[in-house]
């Protein structure tokens, strides 16, 4: 099953925003949709479309076909959306987010935070110990943040992250995939 504010979640975070709309075209058009209908559609220049695909195809998100026009000579594209890879990055991209938000969760709940008084940057312990508890950039003297804030912003958003759903049959597809290649 295919969740459209994922997957246009996903376009967004790897081929640039500009693919949504194309990706909805293809997804649309269930298999083998012409390069030259989607540019028709999306009134652009069949150039900008196929860098579009391109990008798609980067991440293995599209999948074409080539066909040689008989009137014309020429070869034309026909696009797929890979729908079961599509669901396996959403899986993987997922992961790696909570993987990221959870380390970054424990290097600040146990470590110590320090900053000027202009906010400069923001330094570890070690950090401002080597530098004498002086901002490296405006000389003043840095004082412990107190990180409790970000630290509950932190669990919220892994909870979050956690208690996003993930279609059951979108892991069956992906890990028997796996299991074959």
């Amino acid at each position: 099953m295919l969740d459209l504010e994922k997957i246009d979640g996903l376009m967004v975070k790897l081929a640039g925003i500009d693919t949504v709309p194309l990706t909805r075209l293809i997804i649309e058009g269930k298999e083998n949709v012409s390069e030259f209908l989607l540019a028709e559609k999306l009134e652009l220049g069949i150039n900008q479309v196929r860098n579009m695909l391109y990008r798609l195809q980067k991440y293995n998100l599209v999948t074409s076909m080539r066909k040689k026009d008989k009137k014309k000579g020429w070869y034309i594209y026909y696009w797929t959306f890979n729908t079961i890879h599509a669901n396996s990055l959403l899986v993987t991209i997922k992961d790696e987010e909570l993987t990221a938000l959870e380390k970054r969760l424990k290097r600040e709940e146990e470590s110590d935070y320090y900053t000027c008084s202009k906010k400069c940057m923001r330094l570890n312990f070690i950090n401002a110990m080597d530098n004498d508890f002086k901002c490296p950039i405006c000389e003043g003297i840095v004082k412990q943040v107190d990180n409790s804030k970000i630290i509950k912003q932190l669990r919220k958003e892994i909870e979050e992250l956690r208690a996003t759903e993930v279609d059951p049959e979108i892991i069956s597809e992906v890990t028997s995939i796996q299991v074959e290649a």
